[in-house]
């Protein structure tokens, strides 16, 4: 079996180092995000729901081109594994 060239063994040290370096990022994110001030861009009706609209209208090949891109397609439906990013 051939190994990845970029995959390799983390040690204690660096584990911390990214932990503390990637919540850096997230907090810096996270302040970031709360100075933006900007108006929502759907509005509900009085029950808390919005209306439907029209859609938006799509290049006529994205739906062919996203299909044949997939990597496993059933019936014209793109079939996606339910939580794997959670694993």
């Amino acid at each position: 079996m051939k190994q990845n060239s970029l995959w390799r063994k983390v040690t204690q040290e660096e584990k911390s180092q990214i932990k503390k370096d990637s919540k850096k990022v997230l907090i810096e994110f996270a302040s970031k995000l709360s100075k933006i001030k900007a108006k929502e861009s759907h509005i509900e009706n009085n029950s808390g729901t919005r209306e439907e609209g029209d859609g938006w209208k799509t290049d006529k090949e994205f739906k062919s081109t996203t299909l044949a891109n997939a990597p496993f397609v059933e019936d014209n439906f793109l079939v996606a594994e339910k939580g794997a990013w959670k694993k």
